[in-house]
């Protein structure tokens, strides 16, 4: 397995870095100034794990006393919580450096490891999760990953496959934690 896995990376890291060099932000667009720079450093931070916690706060102060609301909210949490596990777990056997100085947007960070990404995983746990947590507003999550997808790589901190495997990792945490969201929902009904 361990071959494979060294195979498949030396096929794909020169892609993943091609791309990844043409999709970042260029020494001259990394300033303040630029329009473009700021709109990738606020994406940069819209998937952040705090500003989650405070949306799920709020979402949590919302559902009141209804019980049905809480469990999907619980299993929103635990899809939340199983992709920093098991993110934090994968970071630490594949433990890729990340692109460029390896610096975060302001410092070197606790993190050092690129693959796969954290933000991406959130991506992917809210593309699951969005309909079923604010009905109607379902739609804009793919649009809100896309840019914090850009953003992470626009701004140097990731490589593209590391944010499309954060992706695919949180989808498939969120689709189990919904699942078993739902299976208890149906459970409490009867």
């Amino acid at each position: 397995m361990s071959s494979f896995l060294s195979s498949l990376t030396a096929l794909l890291s020169p892609i993943d870095e091609s791309l990844t060099a043409s999709i970042a932000l260029g020494l001259a667009q990394r300033s303040w100034r630029n329009p473009l720079f700021w709109l990738a450093n606020v994406g940069a931070h819209l998937g952040d794990s705090l500003l989650w916690a405070g949306i799920t706060a709020l979402l949590w102060r919302k559902a009141g006393e209804d019980p049905a609301r809480k469990k999907l909210l619980s299993g929103w949490m635990a899809a939340f919580a199983g992709a920093v596990f098991v993110t934090l777990a994968i970071k630490q056997i594949f433990r890729r450096p990340r692109p460029g100085t390896g610096q975060m947007l302001y410092g070197p960070g606790a993190d050092v490891h690129s693959f796969p990404s954290g933000h991406g995983a959130r991506v992917g746990v809210i593309l699951v999760w969005a309909e079923a947590l604010q009905p109607g507003a379902g739609w804009l999550a793919p649009l809100l990953g896309l840019w914090i997808a850009w953003a992470r790589v626009a701004m140097g901190i990731h490589y593209v496959g590391d944010v499309l495997a954060g992706v695919v990792l949180g989808w498939g945490v969120g689709r189990l934690a919904q699942k078993s969201a739902r299976n208890a929902l149906r459970r409490m009904k009867q």
